[in-house]
């Protein structure tokens, strides 16, 4: 049924009780929400790890080498940083 002009407009907003977070499933207890802690930085240096040592397969120009070191270069770059930022948060 079109709205007729003058007349008041359809609610389509949410409920008065809607709540994004329902009470029994809040996004905390699936942690979808929070950081990886730990496990990030181990994974990052292990990455950073990999890309190194693959420089010593067999290449046939340095294309290869220059991508793999400037990715390591670009992770650990952004470890260090990771690892400053933690240190300086003022939260905690």
């Amino acid at each position: 049924m079109p709205l007729k002009p003058g007349s008041e407009p359809a609610n389509v907003g949410s409920p008065d009780d809607y709540s994004a977070d329902h009470p029994a499933e809040h996004p905390s207890d699936w942690g979808w929400h929070g950081e990886w802690g730990v496990w990030r930085q181990i994974g990052g240096w292990i990455s950073a790890l990999i890309l190194i040592l693959m420089t010593t397969a067999t290449h046939y120009n340095h294309a290869g080498e220059i991508a793999l070191l400037s990715t390591a270069g670009v992770l650990i770059v952004g470890l260090i940083w990771d690892i400053q930022r933690q240190r300086t948060a003022w939260r905690r």
